[in-house]
């Protein structure tokens, strides 16, 4: 065969492999820092370690198409690996990774080069050989490989003392968060805590359903807090026909006292101050760089002329009405209604505390430009959070989880203020107001002492989406399109 020049490059990603992330990681990283892997960690080192054996078999018998296929199969499963583990770590602040660096990097960054490097060498073999060039006889590694396999050889022996210390054998298999390595039997810890059953998804801890309000109870003695103050239902109007979707949300203007109403459909429409009318309405384009998912669900006014309407997933576009507007320069931000609507921006609320959860309404703070939301339960997520974004560059200024004010108390132990699913939101005065369809029970939260200072039970509430204020009346709209008024 003519492809020496290419195994001795193979031998020498081998010895390299074998000294490096093989090698130095249990001989120096192991046994003289304690650095031991997680179980992430220990999958990447071990298709590390089965890629290299590839490749020593490739160097010993030839490249046949077992060892090849088998290599590649190998490096497409680590570099998965080396994704699957760096992602848990990239969203966090500047320098919160796990375990060394190297290069400015953590050493489980390192994992998808090493297998890309891997793919890149085995083509290159490939794309050097003849046809018919795999042999069927055994061939001389020649010295460099016989030192590139010997060097492997010793980087295993460490990797199994490391390995049976720190994770044990079977049915153990190894920790989220490593022990430190030590030599004394003493020290080691064995744990079954991977084996504990969890769903099968792709998404992992994200696999949960999006939010609903069926099958929620509407009764407000039956919710979490004690001896809630009762409000009679008003008048009741409804909402002018023509809207594309079942309602999800609506804000009111104060100071023209218009309405903006969002859909499931992605509509937000304008309507006049008796809501009999729609004055103009658009669709956007879900799909158009920030994808806005099954609809939208909440929408809030930041000044007499701008909208900003959010999905579930806090994934918003900022809306301005412009009577003269280009259908032909909107028509890739709206599906309809780009010639009465301008798109100014398109992006994603990040939170923190409330990242596992959904939202479902959305409210604008005058006095602190500001947007908020409020979570949802799911599921597996049961937590009220309150976020607050900044109008300026749409960035998360605060959250918090809200606290029982002075006066209200829960009606027994192990109920909480997370029961509740708050669908409709608006702020006056310091105040935020969040309306849960979830026991048809109306909260008012400090934005200062963020606490829960005031909370009603609204009586006659069918499946309540949206909430709005009047000086007179809190505004409730239901997804039938009725809004029923509740004096104040």
């Amino acid at each position: 065969m003519r492809n020496e020049p290419l195994y001795r490059l193979l031998a020498v990603l081998l010895l390299l492999v074998s000294i490096a992330p093989i090698g130095v990681a249990a001989w120096w990283l192991g046994f003289v820092h304690g650095e031991s892997p997680c179980v992430l960690c220990w999958q990447q080192r071990t298709a590390m370690t089965l890629v290299a054996l590839c490749c020593a078999f490739i160097l010993r018998f030839g490249p046949r198409p077992r060892y090849v296929g088998l290599a590649l199969l190998i490096s497409a499963h680590g570099i998965y690996m080396g994704v699957r583990h760096s992602a848990l770590h990239w969203a966090r602040d500047v320098g919160q990774g796990f375990a060394g660096e190297f290069i400015g990097a953590h050493t489980y960054t390192w994992s998808a080069f090493i297998f890309w490097t891997f793919v890149v060498a085995i083509g290159l073999l490939l794309m050097a050989m003849r046809d018919g060039a795999t042999g069927a006889e055994p061939r001389d590694p020649g010295p460099l490989g016989r030192l590139a396999i010997g060097v492997f050889l010793a980087a295993v022996a460490g990797n199994v003392v490391q390995a049976f210390a720190s994770t044990g054998p079977p049915p153990y298999m190894g920790q989220s968060d490593p022990v430190r390595f030590s030599f004394d039997p003493k020290t080691w810890v064995w744990s079954l805590e991977e084996w504990e059953p969890a769903a099968i998804s792709l998404r992992g801890r994200y696999a949960f359903a999006s939010p609903s309000i069926d099958g929620l109870d509407a009764d407000p003695a039956r919710g979490p807090l004690r001896g809630l103050a009762r409000v009679a239902a008003g008048s009741r109007t409804r909402i002018a026909a023509g809207l594309d979707g079942t309602p999800a949300d609506f804000a009111r203007d104060p100071a023209s006292g218009r309405f903006a109403v969002v859909t499931s459909r992605h509509q937000v429409a304008v309507l006049d101050t008796g809501l009999a009318r729609i004055e103009h309405s658009a669709r956007l384009d879900p799909g158009y760089s920030v994808d806005l998912g099954r609809g939208l669900v909440g929408v809030a006014w930041v000044d007499a002329a701008t909208l900003v309407a959010l999905n579930e997933s806090k994934s918003f576009a900022t809306l301005g009405e412009a009577p003269r507007a280009d259908p032909a320069k909107n028509w890739r931000h709206f599906l309809a209604g780009g010639e009465r609507f301008e798109e100014r921006s398109r992006g994603r609320f990040a939170t923190v505390r409330a990242r596992m959860n959904h939202v479902a309404a959305l409210a604008f703070d005058p006095a602190r430009p500001s947007l908020l939301t409020v979570s949802v339960p799911n599921a597996r997520h049961r937590r009220l959070v309150v976020s607050r974004f900044e109008r300026s560059d749409m960035t998360l200024a605060e959250e918090f989880v809200p606290a029982l004010g002075p006066g209200l108390a829960l009606v027994s132990e192990g109920r909480s203020l997370d029961e509740y699913y708050v669908t409709g939101l608006v702020v006056e005065h310091g105040r935020l107001h969040a309306l849960s369809v979830a026991f048809s029970t109306l909260l008012e939260i400090d934005l200062v002492t963020h606490e829960v200072v005031a909370a009603r039970g609204l009586d006659g509430l069918s499946r309540p989406v949206g909430l709005a204020l009047r000086d007179d009346a809190w505004l409730v709209l239901q997804e039938n399109g009725a809004v029923v008024a509740y004096p104040r």
